[in-house]
């Protein structure tokens, strides 16, 4: 069986008043975890083959679904 290391990402919004939407953009990617509002859902969205983790903590089983 193969190991693996998969991305994941999860989407958020901040409200921001700037200018531009350049500036706006570089506001926001510029904020602390907490000023954003993270959604809960998140999305597999990579994978590669990687062994380098301990064997703890590889998952097997889906966690619901």
């Amino acid at each position: 069986m193969a190991k693996y290391l998969v991305t994941v990402v999860r989407t958020g919004c901040v409200f921001v008043e700037a200018e531009s939407e350049a500036e706006a953009m570089d506001i926001a990617d510029y904020q602390f975890d907490d000023a954003i509002s993270w959604s809960d859902d998140f999305e597999a969205t990579d994978v590669e083959e990687d062994d380098s983790a301990e064997p703890e903590e590889y998952i097997k089983d889906k966690a619901f679904g």
